[in-house]
């Protein structure tokens, strides 16, 4: 008998799911890219945008705050690494796995 939840639960259960805009910077590139940050954990994120990335590429990431008078305004920035990507059917945008390497401050 397994106690806790099922394996298809347990990654849920560690994401916060999100809105947020990101802003994707990629290494050697002078253009920033756009899209939206879907969920959030300690060690990963799923964004929404329309960059597609090489496998296992390297890039910066800044999430976007929502504006409120009393909270943090400064984007959450990190250096992350493409773990998956795929197209999204219905919309022209891609769906990235993203694993945090490092936290700016």
């Amino acid at each position: 008998m397994k106690i806790g939840l099922r394996e298809q639960d347990q990654r849920v259960a560690l994401r916060m799911q999100v809105c947020c805009k990101v802003k994707i910077r990629p290494l050697g590139l002078g253009l920033p890219f756009y899209g939206e940050c879907i969920d959030l954990s300690v060690t990963g994120m799923t964004i929404q945008t329309m960059y597609v990335p090489r496998p296992d590429e390297e890039f910066d990431i800044f999430i976007m705050p929502v504006q409120a008078f009393d909270l943090r305004n400064e984007p959450f920035s990190a250096r992350v690494r493409v773990k998956r990507s795929h197209r999204i059917a219905a919309l022209q945008l891609y769906e990235l796995g993203l694993e945090i390497i490092q936290v700016y401050q």
